[in-house]
């Protein structure tokens, strides 16, 4: 897989208190003909997937006719990665279907319907939010939620994956909380790696027992050293990130970690981890990495 990943701009038609973009960043959306032009050279290039992110993709009126333009290209996939609340209306779902969008990424901030709203800054989207994942899933069209993992949501992870499997999700992908531009004050919302280790490996065991997909980011292995297949990594593959400000690896960004100790070293998982992001370790310190053995470790 070589994914090319565009970030079409950072605008959003909500405001979580969580989110790192500023409001001068929303304001520079990505033009439409470089958009088309990068994809074009990316394809050139070898790419053969693409995923569309933001900021919230779906507030692009031309998202429809880019993703047409990606299968002309020859894309194999077309992500979207959204807060899917435009996904409530039937009309809008057949339109990204008919151009081409064949996964479905949804970010879903919050568990519960009130505490959704509290963190999206925006009344009347809990509602959506349910019609939302109720269309895709009954379409068949096999979402991945996107949890975002703070101080707040970790003591009642396991509870949220329960709720929304009996809903029909099946894949789940967890994501660490980031300080950095526009939550860079807020260190309250990151949580201890080794305090969200246990919750994490319950909810791994949970996922095998059950029959579905959790994986988390942003979490080196040593921690979860009985679940490794469980933990992926961004940048891990071939991925190519665009945005209005930089062209880059994922694998070489701030958001793929890049803080490992001496003591990594030793570690059996050392060739494939990027170790702890920056703001992590500027927050928590690097004594929690503990050296994986290069002896397999128990079932």
């Amino acid at each position: 897989m070589a994914l090319l990943d565009i970030a079409l701009g950072y605008d959003c038609n909500v405001k979580c208190t969580y989110c790192t973009i500023t409001d001068e960043m929303r304001r520079r959306p990505m033009p439409t003909d470089f958009v088309a032009r990068t994809m074009a050279a990316a394809a050139r290039a070898g790419f053969d997937e693409l995923a569309f992110t933001g900021g919230e993709p779906t507030m692009r009126d031309d998202l429809p006719a880019l993703v047409r333009l990606g299968r002309r290209l020859g894309y194999r996939h077309v992500k979207v990665a959204s807060n899917g609340l435009r996904y409530a209306h039937d009309a809008y779902l057949d339109l990204v279907l008919a151009a081409g969008v064949d996964r479905f990424h949804v970010s879903l901030h919050a568990p519960d319907d009130a505490s959704y709203e509290r963190v999206v800054q925006r009344a009347g989207t809990a509602a959506l939010r349910a019609a939302a994942l109720a269309n895709l899933v009954r379409r068949g069209l096999d979402p991945v939620a996107d949890l975002i993992l703070t101080t707040a949501t970790v003591p009642v992870l396991e509870r949220w994956l329960e709720t929304l499997h009996g809903l029909g999700l099946r894949r789940f992908a967890l994501w660490l909380v980031s300080l950095t531009d526009a939550n860079a004050a807020n260190e309250e919302q990151l949580p201890r790696l080794g305090e969200v280790a246990p919750v994490l490996e319950r909810a791994f065991d949970a996922a095998r027992a059950g029959g579905y997909e959790v994986v988390s980011l942003h979490v080196p292995r040593c921690f979860v050293p009985r679940h490794t297949e469980h933990v992926r990594h961004p940048g891990e593959e071939r991925v190519r990130v665009v945005t209005p400000d930089a062209v880059f690896d994922l694998g070489a960004s701030r958001l793929a970690g890049g803080i490992k100790p001496e003591a990594c070293g030793r570690c059996r998982f050392e060739a494939r981890c990027p170790g702890l992001r920056a703001d992590y370790a500027a927050r928590f310190g690097v004594a929690e990495l503990v050296p994986v053995g290069a002896e397999p470790a128990p079932p």
